[in-house]
């Protein structure tokens, strides 16, 4: 990582009044590297932990060249640890929107290089990812760790984010721990199976021996993976670059 790359950071929190009644954005965070711009831009995407579990990480996208908006999907339903699987099911379409809207503001940035916008998430947001780039709302996406059944425990009717994913889609990339006991490997892998059935451009990465939340470093739950961590981050990188116009 390049730690003598400098930022500034932007915090806004924005109201937009219509007269259709379309949602107010959500409250979310932005970063950029020294100069002008205009830079290829990531939403980073958080944990079912909220919002503190992406902030961690945002620095090394900075440091890589890449702008970062970071929002806040919880707070505006008051979504908790406790309450995170109405994420996927009753706040599902509101936040399909809310994202889409957070994509539209960011292409309107005058420091965001619009061809070049791109989203990475984990675990819950690694749902919101796939979202992202299976409507093509951005370049690619990337899933660390992420959730590729939504439903824990409910009818398999529930078929998000698969869902989401057809030939017109942006492409995928999703980085998983073989050893993943929150999001086990074998349903991110009937998951994938689905998204190539669907045309998705999808590429995979397991890492063997890792397991869920990789990147926490002061984590009591789950155990930090610096190999991986840092692997997964220059994988990222790499995909970006690959999907840049």
């Amino acid at each position: 990582m390049r730690s003598s790359v400098k930022y500034s950071i932007g915090i806004v929190i924005l109201l937009l009044l219509s007269v259709n009644a379309r949602a107010e954005s959500i409250y979310h965070e932005k970063y950029y590297p020294d100069g002008s711009g205009p830079f290829p831009t990531v939403i980073a995407l958080h944990t079912s932990g909220g919002f503190k579990t992406v902030k961690h990480l945002i620095r090394r996208y900075v440091d890589d060249g890449f702008a970062v908006y970071a929002p806040d999907f919880f707070r505006k339903h008051g979504i908790t640890l406790r309450s995170r699987m109405d994420t996927f099911d009753r706040y599902r379409k509101d936040i399909e929107n809310e994202l889409s809207g957070i994509v539209d503001i960011m292409k309107k940035d005058t420091k965001v290089d619009q061809k070049n916008v791109f989203a990475v998430g984990f675990s819950n947001g690694g749902f919101w990812s796939s979202y992202l780039a299976g409507a093509a709302k951005v370049n690619a996406g990337v899933s660390h760790y992420g959730v590729w059944r939504a439903n824990m425990g409910r009818e398999w009717w529930n078929r998000y984010p698969m869902a989401y994913f057809s030939k017109s889609s942006a492409p995928m990339l999703a980085l998983h721990g073989g050893d993943d006991r929150v999001q086990q490997l074998r349903r991110a892998e009937e998951a994938w199976e689905e998204l190539r059935s669907r045309g998705a451009k999808l590429e995979t990465h397991i890492y063997p021996n890792a397991r869920h939340a990789w990147d926490k470093r002061k984590s009591k739950k789950y155990p930090y993976n610096a190999k991986v961590d840092k692997d997964s981050h220059k994988r990222t990188i790499d995909f970006f670059r690959k999907n840049m116009q």
